[in-house]
């Protein structure tokens, strides 16, 4: 029943926004409001927060920010109204669609987006007194990517500087219990609770989310890749890079596909989320997940509080489901019809060439409203009858922040579903004739490549940062979660491919399901890009050569795995997938997958042309193959094996994490 209705409700999943809601019962306001004081939103908000609530205004704060920036600069005005009504008060619970908090997160960005160089560290010294912390790492990561300079430097990784969105609150329970007893346990507890201390480091095993569930419907076999720090960090990074409040038009100046580039990478991690269920497919273990109407994310803020539990759905016909419904049978009328109606009345036909574009567009200024964004987390974050997608709440749901909201599988199942407006669209046109792609002129004669091996391997995250809110002496010891991650041994793909020509080109790499040589190509949709690059080719016999360690494309986050202590280089990168993840889990007696290798000679023109291209190529959409395999693109049939991890406490961990 919940998927029914359910169905109707994931357009709103392209484009990231969260929302605040309050609890159901305002019991306190009732409580005071019975007295002589009558509290306003604002003042309620001061009881709901702990500690003493001083006004902003009263201690004249703004004044500090006037030394260095002009009082008249108009995103300055609108922080310094923020401040003074108490909206970045630090204490309170950050996400990007509260109203108040939203306007001042992007008031200071733009403040730090413009401001000279030399007054960056002024601002930043200022905003790490006065402004919520949370607001302020936000901006900051905004501003080191969309300024024009470096002068702002990255931070570190999100689940470095907030862990309690990454791991279980039950091991940031024992974290700080830990702290408090200046890092000593009863060594029976330290068993119970899975706790060890190898030199100035303590170490708290840490499960997934649900690991204690026993419910057999419910049980999630995918944690380690939905819940997957580097998964959700990038995650993150799609968000900041694609911001839902930004215009088009500045999105467009910064990179005019940007549009494409978001579709594709949805589409991307749907398609690699499909593939990692592939392992469970082989064994016929359910891939499907029962979760939608129960979900407990096992996480918590800073206050206290939990995330928001879902325990049901309910979705009762009323003014947000109707506004829901009606923009899901617009965008349907615009496909059927094929043009689209912009702002300012203009008709524009949807074709082969712009109907990416503009469906991504057309999705982004409907369901990327705030009030829509809102109602929807509100329906679908909390369950039940939601909760008042206007007021503040002290403890939303993971759908409303970007880095968790990949780990309830409702976000998954409804960016499937948003996807299958694209390919409505794309089934009315004839499929594109993939034949000016096929030269004579590469024949890859022959390949070798290297065994292919999943296994699980330990994490060890900081939970330093968790300590920053409390009086705590220092201490030299360094506290850890340790939590097993899927990773794959280095592996290598060669090539050995014959040129009649002497030129550069282009390599396209991908991994699809299994399948057999012209027949892959009816599986377009399940194929995920594993690199493009480049290869000068010399005329007669060439080697071609791929690596998992040598490729630019991903980010790499063991720098900050706190158990490697050598010296390394710092590759991660929030903007790009992570580089444990390109392999779907394999199996003890191997996973049969697919691996496609297409080779493409570049002319003087063809980068231009090549980035006419879809992103995605060739796998974009549906194709026209004439005749069989071409010399110079090729369908492999390829095996990855898994390795059954032997390390020593096991008992902890959920058995299919091995």
């Amino acid at each position: 029943m919940f998927l029914k209705y359910l169905s109707i409700m994931f357009l709103w999943l392209f484009f990231l926004g969260n929302v605040f809601s309050s609890p159901a019962g305002d019991g306190l306001r009732d409580l005071v409001n019975e007295g002589e004081v009558i509290l306003n939103d604002e003042t309620y908000k001061k009881y709901i927060v702990p500690g003493t609530y001083t006004s902003q205004k009263l201690q004249k704060q703004t004044r500090q920010i006037e030394d260095f920036i002009d009082k008249d600069n108009e995103h300055f005005k609108i922080l310094n109204q923020h401040i003074e009504a108490g909206h970045t008060m630090k204490g309170l619970t950050f996400t990007i669609y509260d109203d108040n908090m939203r306007e001042a997160a992007i008031a200071l960005f733009r403040i730090l987006q413009n401001v000279e160089e030399d007054k960056i560290n002024a601002v930043k010294e200022w905003a790490y007194k006065h402004i919520n912390k949370d607001i302020l790492e936000y901006v900051l990561r905004l501003a080191s990517i969309h300024r024009d300079d470096d002068a702002i430097e990255e931070l570190e990784p999100p689940f470095v500087t907030k862990p309690n969105f990454f791991v279980n609150s039950e091991t940031i329970h024992k974290a700080l219990k830990l702290k408090i007893n200046n890092g000593k346990i009863d060594p029976q507890e330290g068993q119970v609770y899975q706790i060890y201390r190898e030199e100035d480091m303590l170490i708290i095993n840490t499960n997934y989310s649900g690991w204690n569930n026993w419910n057999e419907d419910c049980r999630d076999n995918l944690d380690y890749f939905t819940q997957d720090i580097g998964l959700n960090s990038y995650y993150y990074g799609v968000h900041l890079q694609y911001p839902f409040w930004m215009s088009n038009d500045e999105l467009s100046a910064i990179d005019s596909k940007y549009a494409e580039q978001y579709y594709y990478i949805h589409k991307y991690l749907v398609a690699r989320y499909n593939m990692e269920k592939e392992h469970l497919r082989q064994r016929n273990i359910s891939t499907e997940s029962k979760c939608y109407d129960d979900f407990i994310p096992y996480l918590s803020y800073e206050n206290g509080l939990p995330f928001a539990t879902r325990s049901s759905v309910r979705m009762e016909w009323n003014e947000a489901y109707t506004r829901i419904k009606s923009i899901d049978l617009a965008i349907k009328e615009c496909i059927t019809r094929g043009v689209i109606f912009m702002e300012n009345g203009t008709k524009v036909d949807l074709t082969e060439e712009n109907y990416v574009d503009l469906l991504t567009k057309l999705i982004r200024a409907n369901y990327e409203s705030i009030q829509t964004a809102k109602s929807v987390r509100a329906l679908l974050g909390y369950g039940g009858n939601g909760h008042p997608s206007d007021r503040y709440n002290p403890a939303p749901s993971v759908l409303h922040h970007p880095q968790t909201a990949l780990r309830d599988p409702t976000y998954w199942y409804m960016t499937q579903e948003c996807l299958k407006y694209f390919t409505e669209y794309s089934s009315t046109l004839e499929p594109y004739d993939f034949s000016r792609y096929q030269s004579e002129d590469i024949d890859i004669i022959d390949n070798n490549f290297s065994r292919i091996t999943t296994y699980y391997d330990h994490f060890y995250i900081s939970l330093n940062n968790i300590f920053e809110n409390y009086d705590f002496k220092t201490s030299e010891l360094i506290y850890t979660a340790r939590q097993k991650r899927i990773k794959h041994l280095p592996f290598s793909l060669a090539f050995t491919v014959n040129s009649k020509v002497n030129k550069t080109s282009l390599v396209k790499l991908f991994i699809g399901p299994r399948c057999q040589g012209v027949n892959c190509w009816d599986k377009y949709s399940q194929f995920y890009e594993l690199d493009t690059f480049t290869q000068k080719l010399e005329e007669g016999l060439n080697l071609l050569k791929w690596s998992s360690e040598l490729s630019e494309k991903y980010s790499v986050d063991d720098y900050f795995n706190v158990e490697l202590k050598t010296v390394r280089r710092n590759k991660f990168d929030m903007l790009r997938f992570p580089e444990n993840l390109i392999i779907p889990k394999g199996l003890n007696e191997g996973l049969n997958i697919t691996l496609f290798i297409l080779i493409v000679p570049m002319n003087d023109d063809f980068e231009t042309d090549f980035y006419k291209e879809p992103i995605g190529f060739p796998f974009h959409r549906e194709v026209a193959i004439n005749g069989t395999d071409f010399s110079n693109y090729k369908f492999y049939n390829i095996t990855v094996y898994h390795k059954e991890n032997t390390r020593e406490m096991e008992e902890y961990y959920s058995p299919h994490l091995n």
